[in-house]
């Protein structure tokens, strides 16, 4: 997920613990974390870039899952989909808007998952979504916007910040600095965000009850098929991909998201296995090789 970075050093500031030498310690440490000003990221360009090329800025992979945002997994699975060329520089996460990912191409910025591939199908003439008609389109529409504008809060934002933070900083791993600016200062942010969403007003029953309509609509959608709109992956397919990996494998196997997918919602499971298999490969010698780090 995004945040506005100058809305999160607001917040520390007005903090009770702001005036602390603990707090100024996490300021320092979430300066260093992020690398960058509002005004210094308008101006990065990366030493990687070259004409035609999309260089991808985002979070990077860690041992548990090739990338814990499911936002920059939705937007890598739909580059190898495409057949787009791209290298991923993890230096300036956060573009311009304050989110990730973003790309760079032909020295100029773009922004937001769901913009960024509308714009990459349009540059590189991606077809992948060419057959549909008007209707399943539109049911690619409902989709996506129950995924991410609603599902995510419920299940991902809320096991993996407020629920059990604890297993996600061990298995990314978080260094001691980024686990404490997490658990003094953002962890309370992001309780500020859901509440400001109206999912953080629900208690954690309602909360999970969300979360199973959600998941349900999902697998009903999806039945016997392949891929969510047939037998053939569309940039939908990307999106949900990166949401309910994110559940399978970037949250606990102990944690109730978890076990409600692989319980009640066994073809959400296939989906995601034949997704990695299929556009993922290295998926294993990806996270292997956080490991050894």
């Amino acid at each position: 997920m995004a945040f506005d970075v100058s809305q999160i050093v607001e917040y520390v500031l007005n903090h009770p613990v702001g005036t602390t030498v603990v707090a100024m310690s996490c300021m320092a440490s979430l300066a260093t974390y992020y690398g960058f000003t509002r005004n210094k990221c308008k101006e990065y360009m990366s030493p990687l870039a070259k004409p035609g090329l999309v260089v991808l800025h985002g979070d990077g992979p860690c041992p548990v899952i090739v990338n814990p945002s499911p936002f920059v997994l939705k937007l890598q699975t739909f580059l190898r989909m495409a057949n787009i060329e791209f290298v991923h520089d993890l230096r300036h996460p956060f573009g311009r808007e304050n989110k990730m990912p973003w790309i760079e191409l032909d020295g100029k910025s773009y922004c937001d998952s769901t913009f960024i591939m509308e714009f990459l199908t349009e540059r590189f003439n991606v077809q992948i979504d060419d057959h549909l008609d008007a209707e399943q389109k539109a049911l690619a529409r409902f989709i996506l916007k129950t995924v991410e504008e609603n599902t995510i809060w419920a299940v991902i934002v809320y096991n993996r910040f407020i629920e059990d933070f604890e297993w996600f900083g061990k298995c990314v791993p978080l260094p001691w600095f980024k686990y404490y600016v997490f658990k003094l200062m953002i962890i309370p942010y992001v309780k500020k965000c859901m509440y400001g969403h109206g999912m953080g007003r629900h208690s954690p029953e309602e909360i999970r009850h969300i979360a199973r309509g959600d998941l349900m609509a999902l697998s009903i959608t999806l039945g016997n098929k392949q891929f969510f709109l047939g037998n053939d992956p569309t940039t939908i397919d990307a999106c949900v991909f990166g949401f309910i990996v994110n559940i399978l494998s970037g949250l606990s196997e102990d944690s109730w998201p978890n076990k409600m997918v692989r319980e009640e919602f066994s073809n959400l499971v296939a989906f995601s296995d034949r997704m990695k298999a299929r556009f993922w490969p290295d998926w294993d010698e990806i996270t292997a090789s956080c490991k050894s780090h």
